[in-house]
């Protein structure tokens, strides 16, 4: 099935890199730099899913995720992270665990 996803990561390459895979996959991918970015195309398109990076300049991935839930509640989202799971608000999310395994990225954004 074809997902709308919108890729966050601060770092251009894995933002390339990444929709480029999810495109290759069949999905639509649109990618941004930051968190702010970000808001304005979940307000502007509707979106499947949201894959963003943990760390980042400003929003972090969590606070950006639980600022999306608030005006898209049935949003998928999936954080990156060079880390297992953080302490966070954000519980109802996928994490994924840098560096990123392609076949469990698959697995997240489909269940």
């Amino acid at each position: 099935m074809s997902m709308h996803i919108l890729v966050v990561d601060d770092d251009e390459n894995t933002r390339k890199v990444l929709r480029r895979f999810l495109t290759s996959e069949g999905h639509v991918a649109d990618a941004c730099e930051n968190a702010a970015t970000a808001l304005e195309h979940l307000h502007a398109e509707h979106y499947d899913a949201l894959l963003t990076d943990l760390v980042m300049p400003g929003m972090n991935g969590v606070e950006l995720v639980d600022a999306a839930k608030e005006f898209c509640p049935t949003l998928r989202c999936l954080i990156m992270s060079g880390q297992a799971r953080v302490q966070g608000k954000a519980n109802d999310v996928a994490w994924v665990v840098k560096p990123i395994d392609i076949d469990r990225l698959l697995t997240a954004l489909s269940s």
